[in-house]
């Protein structure tokens, strides 16, 4: 994939890298959360009773809609979070494979969801990215890991020292929220971009690229602040990351995931996805009329060598 490199911004142990890609804006779509707002989608539980890893979603538009892997969604029985990244076709209906981010309820508080400004930390997105690859493999199913999920939501709550009575990962961001948005603040989306590459002193945390750049705008401070959860609260490095290593890693970053081997699966709802298949990082491609919609690469690394307690000064847990 052609990449540009557009701007380069650093605030203490994190550093972004904004880029751009060729075939940019060659798909419209347009975001859940714009479409939700709007009254344009909606997103229910499978049926009265419910089903943790499942939810319906209905798009009542002409409009291709665009949901990303990550995305929270708060309501109706529990809180959920995406999977996968998802291409709604105009009207139509689809089954979103989700995790559960809300272990102590199963109680009805509303009929539909609604998006939250939050996305699940980079943690819960590579580990659920590996373990949809495996199940993609074995069963044909886009099903994570929830025990590992709820495992990780209170690794990070007790890391923050968040007390939620039932497991709300949504409370971290309410609690915390202002401390990651002051990590960030000086961070800004550039127009002339489409994708970001995340970095924690010289090692990569995630990279995300869409094919529009109005839905890399409204994407650039979830992607931050999820990744502010990881390293805002670690002391100053020595191991600071200058912009020419920065653009290298990035630029060195395509061409690895370029020539990587992947698998080849049906989309969620349109088009479909490339899972990669490497030792230091996970992710995929999801594609539509050979238009690439959303790239996500997580490091693998930075989940297995970080313990949360390393994101403050608790110790492991």
């Amino acid at each position: 994939m052609e990449v540009q490199v557009v701007s380069f911004q650093k605030s203490k142990r994190m550093s972004v890298v904004q880029l751009l890609t060729a075939r940019h804006n060659s798909f419209d779509y347009i975001s859940g959360a714009t479409a939700i707002k709007n009254e344009l989608v909606r997103v229910n539980e499978v049926s009265e009773a419910g089903r943790v890893n499942d939810l319906f979603v209905f798009n009542l538009s002409d409009k291709y809609v665009f949901f990303m892997d990550g995305d929270i969604l708060m309501g109706a029985k529990q809180n959920r979070v995406l999977n996968t990244s998802v291409l709604l076709a105009p009207n139509s209906k689809s089954t979103l494979p989700v995790s559960c981010v809300e272990q102590g309820r199963w109680s009805k508080i509303s009929d539909s969801f609604i998006f939250t400004d939050n996305i699940s930390p980079q943690k819960i997105r590579a580990l659920k990215s590996e373990a949809v690859k495996a199940n993609l493999r074995s069963n044909n199913t886009y099903a994570a890991d929830q025990m590992q999920v709820w495992d990780e939501v209170g690794k990070y709550q007790a890391a923050f020292s968040v007390n939620s009575p039932t497991m709300n990962l949504n409370e971290l961001y309410d609690r915390e929220g202002g401390n990651f948005e002051s990590y960030i603040k000086d961070f800004t989306p550039d127009e002339n971009a489409n994708g970001v590459a995340v970095f924690s002193d010289k090692e990569l945390i995630n990279l995300d690229v869409f094919n529009r750049t109005n839905i890399y705008r409204e994407y650039f401070s979830k992607i931050l602040k999820s990744s502010a959860i990881e390293v805002s609260q670690l002391k100053d490095s020595i191991h600071e990351l200058t912009e020419a290593e920065a653009i290298s890693k990035t630029v060195l970053l395509f061409d690895t995931v370029g020539k990587a081997p992947f698998s080849e699966h049906p989309g969620v709802g349109a088009g479909n996805e490339k899972r990669y298949d490497n030792d230091e990082f996970t992710g995929f491609e999801l594609g539509c009329d050979n238009a690439m919609i959303h790239l996500t690469v997580l490091s693998i690394e930075n989940g297995k060598n970080r313990k949360h307690g390393d994101y403050r000064k608790f110790g492991n847990h």
